[in-house]
């Protein structure tokens, strides 16, 4: 039963996975995510119902379009596998008991880290947060709270200082607005940062700020021609294998 459970949620990350690769090359060319069919991004031809399953479709189809024979980037295919793996470590961590799932606290886990996959790639891609993701985030993030909060009786004095802190981070934004490129990635991170101090703590947050830190000392080490730096895709990163981590310490090893 536990296996069939973890194939499950396996696949689900390879969807998903799928999903992020196409919201990652549409959302910052303003198409649709949602409704609008997949299509092939070469010739432009509408995927039919054998070409949108993840890993599966590529392998069978050797990694090339099935009509124009254009070659599909590899990354689509090592993201697919990446996310399904990412989602199944998540799920694990959290140590699900399979007679009593909490489907609420696995569902919130699984959509901030979709959030975080779709920021993350576009971050790498253009050196930006895009606002669409990371304001669903945060309606995303405001629903839980209230949700918690009402059940368990939680202290929302904390979340009352996060949202001091974004209502100055929106006054700040808006009040500066000939600020440059520079300065308004750097505001975009802060958005970014305080997301994830609501969902994880200070705490967690920290731990990935140091994790960030040491990946870009590592990387421009590695790359010193290296000049935008895209922030934000290493914050994610590290904050999703934190969190992953630290649940699997908490769960299984601090009993």
């Amino acid at each position: 039963m536990e296996v069939f459970l973890n194939v499950i949620i396996f696949t689900i990350g390879c969807f998903l996975g799928s999903f992020f690769t196409l919201a990652v090359y549409r959302i910052p060319r303003k198409e649709d995510i949602l409704i609008k069919h997949s299509y092939c991004p070469n010739c432009n031809h509408k995927l039919g119902f054998f070409d949108l399953f993840p890993l599966l479709s590529y392998i069978f189809l050797g990694g090339k379009c099935r009509y124009c024979k254009n070659k599909i980037r590899p990354r689509y295919f090592i993201l697919e596998i990446f996310s399904g793996i990412t989602f199944l470590m998540l799920f694990l961590s959290l140590k699900p008991n399979i007679y009593n799932l909490e489907f609420i606290k696995i569902a919130a886990y699984f959509i901030y880290f979709a959030v975080l996959f779709i920021i993350a790639g576009i971050d790498k891609e253009y050196t930006r947060i895009e606002k669409g993701p990371l304001l669903f985030g945060y309606l995303f993030e405001l629903t839980y709270i209230i949700y918690t909060c009402a059940l368990n009786n939680i202290d929302v004095y904390r979340y009352v200082i996060y949202l001091i802190f974004m209502i100055i981070l929106l006054l700040f934004s808006i009040i500066s607005l000939k600020r440059n490129m520079n300065e308004k990635y750097f505001i975009q991170v802060l958005f970014l940062s305080l997301y994830m101090i609501m969902f994880g703590g200070s705490t967690i947050f920290v731990l990935s700020t140091i994790l960030t830190l040491l990946s870009l000392g590592i990387v421009k080490v590695i790359n010193k021609k290296s000049s935008n730096t895209a922030i934000g895709f290493y914050l994610c990163v590290s904050n999703m294998l934190v969190i992953i981590v630290t649940n699997y310490i908490c769960n299984y090893i601090m009993i």
